[in-house]
């Protein structure tokens, strides 16, 4: 039959004089000496840390305003960041911004990652995949929070798609100016330079380029099935953030 728990020993501890300028975890040793004990016998020593605040802080609390970040940062270099607000709920629900510095971790550095000061978490181009459920602590004393994120990454290498892949001259359609642009030679004179001048150069037909890409969740057991933002038949237009670094293999076809 189970023994009943019983009560050995109660402490009453007390500070004074507050806790102003001390530090807020105080070690307590003791240990269990018995009646007939050799005196040179080992003890265990027990060793208590005792947390001492002026205020009763029961629960920590992460808040930040968005829970789903995404990962643009390969494509553009620019490193997106969500802020992190840490705050404490006191007894009887006081609610005050965390005066200490707490500590954080984030548990896949290759997802996302957080700042030293555990005020915002964020992408910086580093990571190498996206992820649903990435997890990220707090804590500060003895009271510990978590909070869970969802960050998409592009699916590389990216899509191109061309309005038409066979662009031609169009005929009878000249513009001014001449097919080379050192073509008018500052030693050139006379007729031969005022003819260049004057002369044309063909037109071509355009077309709209697009750059596409899916951004996807990998999934947190290391498996290959891969989540898609919205579903996997959408590509997201990513033209707007990647039509600067944009270019043409060889400028003497397009």
């Amino acid at each position: 039959r189970g023994l009943e728990a019983a009560e050995l020993l109660h402490l009453e501890l007390a500070v004074e004089n507050g806790t102003g300028g001390q530090a807020p975890a105080r070690p307590l040793t003791w240990q269990v000496e018995y009646p007939g004990q050799d005196p040179e016998a080992q003890k265990d020593k027990l060793v208590w840390e005792v947390q001492v605040s002026e205020r009763d802080m029961r629960v920590l609390v992460p808040l930040v305003q968005e829970l789903e970040l995404l990962n643009t940062s390969p494509l553009t270099g620019v490193p997106r960041t969500v802020p992190v607000t840490l705050v404490t709920v006191e007894v009887g629900g006081a609610v005050s911004e965390l005066s200490e510095p707490p500590g954080c971790e984030s548990a896949d550095t290759q997802v996302l990652q957080v700042s030293e000061g555990c005020d915002a978490v964020f992408v910086g181009g580093k990571e190498s995949r996206g992820a649903r459920g990435v997890r990220v602590d707090f804590w500060a004393r003895r009271l510990h929070a978590s909070l869970l994120f969802t960050v998409w990454a592009p699916l590389l290498p990216l899509r191109v798609q061309l309005g038409d892949t066979a662009l031609e001259q169009v005929r009878g359609w000249r513009l001014p100016g001449n097919t080379d642009s050192s073509a008018v030679d500052v030693e050139d004179h006379g007729e031969d330079a005022e003819r260049r001048a004057r002369s044309c150069r063909p037109q071509y037909q355009r077309t709209a380029v697009r750059f596409l890409a899916h951004f996807v969740a990998h999934p947190q057991d290391g498996g290959r099935h891969l989540s898609y933002l919205p579903g996997p038949e959408w590509l997201l237009d990513v033209t707007h953030l990647v039509a600067g670094w944009a270019r043409v293999q060889d400028p003497r076809v397009a």
